[in-house]
């Protein structure tokens, strides 16, 4: 079995652009979500890893992520928070071997080993 992780805003929950808000959530990326259940599928385990801060994850104007993973019934093993540090140092003690996200930055910082995935937003 394998880890595979997968980052949450822009990857798994999507955001659109809007005039008056800024950032809106758009729901869940259900491409993302397919792919997710193909390595579930495959054996993998699943971990979501965000940058998020978990003291926002009451925050009445955001999908928390325990909430969204409840609702679309994802067979995650863990929810790990980075408080907005690069994500690298939780993929490498989780022992990902993939990482899907949004963010390059995120993904040029990933350990040898672990294979990051370029997701389009």
């Amino acid at each position: 079995m394998a880890v595979v992780t997968f980052d949450f805003d822009d990857t798994l929950l999507q955001t659109l652009r809007d005039r008056n808000h800024g950032v809106v959530e758009g729901g869940p990326n259900e491409p993302m979500i397919a792919l997710l259940w193909t390595h579930v599928v495959a054996g993998d385990e699943i971990h979501i890893v965000t940058s998020r801060h978990e003291s926002f994850e009451g925050h009445p104007n955001r999908t928390a992520v325990a909430d969204f993973v409840r609702e679309h019934a994802l067979p995650v093993a863990g929810i790990h928070f980075t408080n907005g540090k690069p994500k690298a140092a939780t993929l490498q003690w989780l022992g990902s071997i993939m990482h899907f996200d949004d963010d390059i930055t995120e993904l040029a910082l990933l350990a040898d080993g672990c294979k990051g995935v370029l997701v389009p937003v």
